[in-house]
């Protein structure tokens, strides 16, 4: 049982930081933020404060044009 539940967990505890980070990224690039810098914010915070702050201080779409 152990053996097929902690692979599951691994990829879990990696693939939530990958799809939070490639999120970001191109978040930020689309609304012509520090993409590398937010990613690292959003990365490297604890647990989900650097993505919360993130969507919190990103700028709005229509603030652009």
């Amino acid at each position: 049982m152990s053996l097929i539940v902690f692979p599951l967990l691994l990829a879990v505890f990696i693939a939530i930081p990958v799809m939070i980070g490639v999120y970001v990224y191109k978040d930020a690039q689309s609304r012509r933020m520090n993409a590398v810098l937010w990613t690292l914010v959003a990365n490297f915070a604890p647990g989900l404060t650097g993505f919360i702050i993130y969507l919190l201080v990103r700028r709005d779409y229509l603030s652009q044009r």
